[in-house]
């Protein structure tokens, strides 16, 4: 059999770049826009080092919500800072496997 000129091949094994966002909320009224992110499939380190008390929790009763209901996961992985990610997205590695193994995430 011979081949067309017009026959193309495409490539269906493509590769995403994962993106990453750092964010520092200090105001719940940031909680949207950090919901876009996860929303557009984007990984968020979560700083709230700098937060009220009462708004860092307001903000991650929210976040949760959001990533519950996209499939995706929130794991604490410092003392104010949370990774939360896509349903696309799996955080591994020795430090997740130790936090986790402690009892350290939600």
């Amino acid at each position: 059999m011979r081949r067309h000129e017009s026959d193309k091949v495409v490539n269906i094994h493509t590769t995403t770049q994962l993106q990453v966002v750092l964010v520092k909320p200090e105001r719940f009224e940031e909680a949207a826009s950090i919901a876009d992110n996860l929303n557009a499939k984007r990984t968020v380190v979560l700083n709230l080092e700098s937060t009220n008390r009462d708004i860092a929790r307001r903000l991650l009763d929210f976040l949760s919500g959001v990533a519950y209901a996209s499939n995706g996961q929130i794991k604490r992985v410092a003392n104010s800072t949370y990774i939360i990610t896509p349903y696309n997205v799996d955080v591994m590695g020795d430090l997740i496997d130790e936090l986790e193994n402690n009892g350290m995430f939600m």
